[in-house]
């Protein structure tokens, strides 16, 4: 698996940067403890001799899970700002993301394949939504000065990208994940199996729940209305984020393929050698594609596979991938 993430050119780049600002690290060694199938298995960082510039993981440091309650409010938390980056790595090229940092909202749509089969651009109406969002982070993030910027709600952001796309007769269908920042609060709207997770020292203190109808039947917005309705969006929050979590989003291409496990050891082991976020993004996106390509990989689509059908599916799940990671940084460093 090493040698098929090592050789992905969209990623060589990451895998150079990583080279010349940890020479001592191993990137055939990380990707082998990342997918080391023994979930209990801790990393220590001393093996990976970690340089003096590496003190960007400095905020991650693992935390007793009761300090990591969702719900600890805190009315004077500091503001923050998203430090975000994306990788994709298409099969079918009908995945499609957008981002903007200053308006501190990122998402992610996975059209529905199903379509492919009838002769229709499956990714049409997952470029439609991204596209309609990101204007409308454009609009806010132009009509205010940066300080006075309005809370974006990702749900109305949402309502008004699939209100464009089905109005303009766009084709298919898509599922989608809109997440914001405001001050030091993250809300989120998503439908289908598009999906996010949130991580502080490494765990996972907030995860999304993906919405199917029957395995692999993923909720899905269209013109239409087939599939899914904005009535079925799940929506929520977290009041206080801290500088140091990490935000990973992504479509099920590396959700189906890399356990929750799995994106903890590799988000814990990147920020302990301060990867910056293009480096993250990189990284987990190549993890997801080695699991897809290797016929003895268990998957978690090849466990709900047995779950579904009590049959075996050998290996991961080819499909596109977009991965977005995303930073969480006081508004002063």
């Amino acid at each position: 698996m090493a040698s098929a993430l090592e050789k992905l050119e969209q990623i060589q780049g990451t895998l150079a940067e990583i080279k010349e600002r940890t020479p001592d690290v191993s990137i055939s060694r990380f990707v082998a403890s990342v997918l080391d199938d023994s979930p209990g298995t801790e990393h220590a960082p001393s093996e990976w001799k970690i340089g003096d510039d590496d003190d960007a993981g400095a905020g991650h440091g693992r935390r007793r899970a009761e300090e990591l309650r969702c719900d600890d409010a805190r009315p004077c938390a500091p503001a923050l700002k998203m430090d975000w980056a994306a990788c994709v790595l298409p099969l079918h090229g009908e995945d499609a993301h957008f981002g903007h940092a200053e308006a501190g909202v990122v998402g992610v749509a996975d059209g529905v394949g199903g379509y492919r089969d009838r002769g229709v651009d499956a990714g049409a109406f997952a470029r439609a939504l991204m596209a309609n969002a990101l204007a409308t982070a454009e609009r806010v993030a132009n009509a205010k000065a940066p300080k006075l910027l309005p809370r974006l709600c990702p749900m109305k952001v949402l309502e008004r990208a699939y209100k464009n796309a089905a109005t303009s007769g766009t084709p298919g269908g898509s599922t989608a994940a809109i997440l914001s920042l405001h001050g030091a609060a993250l809300r989120w709207a998503y439908i289908g199996d598009s999906a996010f997770a949130v991580f502080r020292g490494g765990e996972i203190i907030h995860r999304s729940v993906q919405q199917q109808r029957g395995f692999n039947e993923p909720y899905q917005l269209s013109a239409r209305g087939c599939g899914g309705s904005l009535a079925e969006a799940k929506v929520g929050g977290m009041p206080a984020a801290e500088h140091g979590d990490v935000v990973v989003m992504a479509t099920d291409g590396l959700f189906d393929n890399v356990h929750d496990w799995q994106l903890e050891r590799a988000v814990r082991m990147g920020t302990e050698l301060g990867f910056s976020p293009k480096n993250m993004a990189d990284i987990v996106a190549g993890l997801a594609y080695a699991i897809s390509n290797n016929s003895w990989a268990c998957s978690p689509f090849g466990i709900g596979y047995l779950k579904k059908y009590k049959e075996v599916w050998h290996g991961g799940k080819q499909d596109d991938i977009t991965v977005i990671v995303a930073y969480l940084v006081s508004e002063d460093s």
